[in-house]
């Protein structure tokens, strides 16, 4: 995950783009309102395994995209 972070927010889990919060850049709506950084992790986990079925998955779908 640390691969995904560092492009989306160079790893600040203060960063912000629009909609977009935290290390990962997830949807606001995403984290209910806890930006906390163990929520953003815990969230950015669950994200990758539902979308992508793993966390592995997901990186690799980050390093061949612009997105994830």
């Amino acid at each position: 995950m640390d691969s995904i972070a560092r492009v989306e927010s160079g790893g600040s889990y203060t960063a912000r783009n629009g909609q977009y919060i935290g290390k990962y850049q997830l949807s606001a709506s995403y984290l209910n309102g806890d930006y906390s950084p163990a929520n953003q992790e815990r969230v950015a986990r669950q994200y990758a395994i539902s979308r992508y079925g793993s966390v592995q998955n997901a990186v690799n779908f980050r390093a061949s995209h612009s997105y994830w």
